[in-house]
């Protein structure tokens, strides 16, 4: 899956955590250290694989786990309209 941060979110990363804000709904949303890191990685290649595979390079954790921590922030965010995948776009285009 693909999936990109909605072009009218900006976010500022503090020590090793971030603020993320959607401009158009004034949401917001924290991330911890390691969330921060998810955000950025998903900011840098826009796959959800991808992610995945630098995440498991960088972190001592299960694959299994990973992508469930991964898939709850991803609809964490998109609930929050902070990112969107291709599937929203190709819906929200019709």
């Amino acid at each position: 899956m693909l999936i990109r941060i909605a072009d009218e979110v900006i976010f500022r990363v503090l020590g090793d955590e971030a603020v993320i804000l959607n401009l158009a709904t004034s949401q917001y949303f924290g991330l911890n250290s390691v969330g921060t890191r998810l955000w950025q990685l998903i900011a840098e290649h826009g796959s959800v694989e991808q992610v995945i595979e630098a995440s498991l390079a960088e972190y001592e954790v299960e694959e299994k786990q990973l992508r469930q921590d991964l898939t709850d922030l991803i609809q964490q965010l998109m609930q929050k309209g902070l990112v969107q995948s291709e599937a929203q776009e190709a819906s929200q285009a019709v």
